[in-house]
């Protein structure tokens, strides 16, 4: 299986090339590089999310509460974007906590450096819209085929991918990001092949 080049070194490596000489030293200016110890909340329900995280290291998780229960939505690693979406690009209070997993080493740019980038430089602005419509069609491919696969194959087919944080993270947290429990992901496991998995 090839492993996708991931939206982070993307733009490092464009930023290197001669066509955004021009624009380097403003780029290296609007993103921040940011140390997160774990455990850190970076956006709670509530709160609007003011900041597009790109992760050079670490593990950030954005989870849901359904009830007394806390839903995974996404779990994102090295070479990622994170963010709360509706909340980052519409400016309103997320539904979502967005929390490191692991100490983390994010690129970070405010909302305002994202718009006055996008305005001001339209090579950058090309290049992250890019990159954010291949994280789009990624995730929505990865939602159609989990929901046309059984429990078991789910948690077949994660485990075998070159994104997994499987035995990284919590299996709680892998289980509901699954749609399913911690004793359902534990007696799968059980049965589970761990080869690529033929598509």
């Amino acid at each position: 299986m090839k492993k996708e080049k991931l939206p982070l070194h993307q733009l490092l490596e464009a930023i290197d090339t001669p066509r955004f000489e021009g624009l380097k030293e403003h780029f290296t200016q609007l993103f921040t590089p940011t140390f997160l110890r774990k455990g850190r909340v970076l956006v709670d329900i509530g709160q609007v999310n003011n900041a597009i995280y790109f992760i050079k290291s670490g593990v950030i998780r954005s989870y849901y509460l359904k009830g007394s229960e806390d839903i995974t939505s996404r779990l994102i690693a090295e070479g990622e974007i994170a963010c709360v979406a509706e909340s980052f690009f519409s400016q309103q209070e997320s539904d979502e906590v967005m929390e490191t997993l692991e100490d983390t080493m994010v690129y970070s740019i405010s909302y305002e450096g994202y718009r006055k980038m996008a305005q001001e430089d339209i090579l950058i602005a090309q290049l992250i819209i890019q990159l954010l419509e291949q994280r789009l069609v990624s995730f929505s491919e990865r939602v159609r085929l989990f929901k046309y696969l059984s429990v078991e194959k789910r948690i077949e087919y994660y485990i075998n991918q070159p994104y997994s944080l499987f035995r990284r993270v919590p299996d709680h947290y892998i289980a509901t990001y699954l749609g399913t429990t911690s004793a359902t992901f534990s007696r799968c496991l059980k049965t589970a092949s761990f080869d690529k998995i033929q598509h």
